[in-house]
Protein backbone atom coordinates (compact mmCIF):
# COMPACT_ATOMS: atom_id res chain seq x y z
CA UNK A 1 0.00 0.00 0.00
CA UNK A 2 1.56 2.59 -1.10
CA UNK A 3 1.03 6.61 0.27
CA UNK A 4 -1.38 7.57 -1.73
CA UNK A 5 -3.55 4.97 -0.82
CA UNK A 6 -3.19 5.22 2.74
CA UNK A 7 -3.98 9.26 2.35
CA UNK A 8 -6.71 8.45 0.22
CA UNK A 9 -8.01 5.71 2.73
CA UNK A 10 -7.91 8.37 5.57
CA UNK A 11 -9.53 10.75 4.08
CA UNK A 12 -12.16 8.97 3.04
CA UNK A 13 -12.75 7.56 6.95
CA UNK A 14 -12.36 10.71 8.17
CA UNK A 15 -15.11 11.99 5.38
CA UNK A 16 -17.36 8.88 6.05
CA UNK A 17 -17.33 9.32 9.85
CA UNK A 18 -17.69 12.98 9.54
CA UNK A 19 -21.00 12.89 7.29
CA UNK A 20 -22.56 10.28 9.48
CA UNK A 21 -22.21 11.32 12.73
CA UNK A 22 -24.51 13.63 14.55
CA UNK A 23 -23.34 16.79 16.96
CA UNK A 24 -24.94 14.83 20.02
CA UNK A 25 -22.93 11.99 18.93
CA UNK A 26 -19.71 13.60 19.00
CA UNK A 27 -20.45 14.96 22.15
CA UNK A 28 -21.28 11.58 23.84
CA UNK A 29 -17.92 10.42 22.34
CA UNK A 30 -15.88 12.91 23.83
CA UNK A 31 -18.00 12.74 27.16
CA UNK A 32 -17.51 8.93 27.10
CA UNK A 33 -13.58 9.50 26.62
CA UNK A 34 -13.20 12.31 28.85
CA UNK A 35 -14.78 9.73 32.00
CA UNK A 36 -13.09 6.83 30.10
CA UNK A 37 -9.76 8.92 30.94
CA UNK A 38 -10.50 9.94 33.90
CA UNK A 39 -11.42 6.09 35.71
CA UNK A 40 -8.49 4.86 33.76
CA UNK A 41 -5.92 7.01 35.82
CA UNK A 42 -8.03 6.09 38.26
CA UNK A 43 -7.60 2.88 38.14
CA UNK A 44 -4.05 3.11 37.47
CA UNK A 45 -3.26 4.72 40.91
CA UNK A 46 -5.51 2.79 42.54
CA UNK A 47 -2.89 -0.29 41.53
CA UNK A 48 0.21 1.44 41.91
CA UNK A 49 -1.10 1.74 45.52
CA UNK A 50 -2.43 -1.64 45.97
CA UNK A 51 1.40 -2.73 44.47
CA UNK A 52 2.98 -0.30 47.10
CA UNK A 53 1.02 -1.87 49.80
CA UNK A 54 1.52 -5.63 48.89
CA UNK A 55 5.39 -4.64 48.86
CA UNK A 56 5.31 -3.28 52.74
CA UNK A 57 3.04 -5.97 53.85
CA UNK A 58 5.59 -8.70 52.38
CA UNK A 59 8.81 -6.94 53.94
CA UNK A 60 6.84 -7.06 57.17
CA UNK A 61 5.64 -10.80 57.04
CA UNK A 62 9.45 -11.32 55.92
CA UNK A 63 10.60 -9.75 58.97
CA UNK A 64 8.55 -11.30 61.23
CA UNK A 65 9.83 -14.60 59.67
CA UNK A 66 13.59 -13.61 59.71
CA UNK A 67 12.81 -12.51 63.27
CA UNK A 68 11.11 -15.62 64.43
CA UNK A 69 14.13 -17.77 62.69
CA UNK A 70 16.74 -15.81 64.76
CA UNK A 71 15.27 -16.67 68.06
CA UNK A 72 15.06 -19.62 67.26
CA UNK A 73 18.73 -19.98 66.16
CA UNK A 74 19.80 -18.23 69.68
CA UNK A 75 17.64 -21.05 72.02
Amino acid sequence: MDFDNKVSFIAGFIFTTATTITVLGFIQAAFLGLIGGFFGLLGKEAYYYVKKEYKVWIAYIHQKIKDIYDKSKTK
